[in-house]
């Protein structure tokens, strides 16, 4: 980090051993670190202060292994802040969950139990290379049949019902365009 302060690393894991190896390894890596157990209290965290990466297990009740309460959390976190970092950390949820996840927006996983040195490198990558934020596209109509129609009434209109040449920018033949201007009623 460039001003100074040492980057700040959230890790929400229900196992507090998890937690505690984490946090020994991120701040000799020189993180600040907080841990959390639930969702509640890594919510409420995220929203009190910034944090510069998440740090996240798929799975916080013993015994599931789904990977759809991490999914949803991480849903969520991201709807707020795309451009947060997120590392998933798993263990049980398998590589099929893990890729959902980075579909959804994390930048890396990570799995139990982890090497340390791939640990700190996967999380210096997630701050040091910004998050694909999605570009807030305005909806666009798919559909063929009103497209084409558009498309023709454009065409028609730029070339003042001039079928011949409407037909040329369009790239169909007179009787072509015909056909078509029939089929959509114009």
């Amino acid at each position: 980090m460039s001003d100074g302060r040492r980057p700040c690393a959230l890790f929400l894991d229900d196992d507090p051993d998890i937690l505690a190896s984490a946090e020994l390894i991120l701040v000799r890596g020189g993180f600040d670190f907080v841990g959390v157990e639930a969702p509640d209290a890594a919510h409420e965290r995220l929203d009190r202060a910034p944090v510069d990466v998440l740090l996240l297990d798929l799975n916080f009740r013993r015994g599931d292994t789904s990977g759809e309460a991490g999914l949803a959390f991480l849903q969520k976190r991201l709807a707020a802040r795309p451009d947060l970092p997120v590392v998933v950390v798993t263990g049980h949820s398998g590589m099929a969950i893990a890729v959902q996840a980075m579909r959804l927006g994390a930048q890396d996983f990570v799995v139990k139990p982890w090497n340390n040195e791939r640990l700190l490198a996967s999380v210096r990558a997630a701050i040091d290379t910004p998050a694909r934020v999605p570009a807030n596209l305005p909806p666009q109509d798919l559909n063929l049949e009103r497209s084409e129609k558009a498309l023709i009434q454009a065409a028609l209109t730029r070339r003042q019902f001039n079928v011949s040449q409407a037909a040329k920018d369009l790239g169909l033949t007179r009787a072509a365009l015909y056909r078509r201007m029939e089929k959509h009623g114009l």
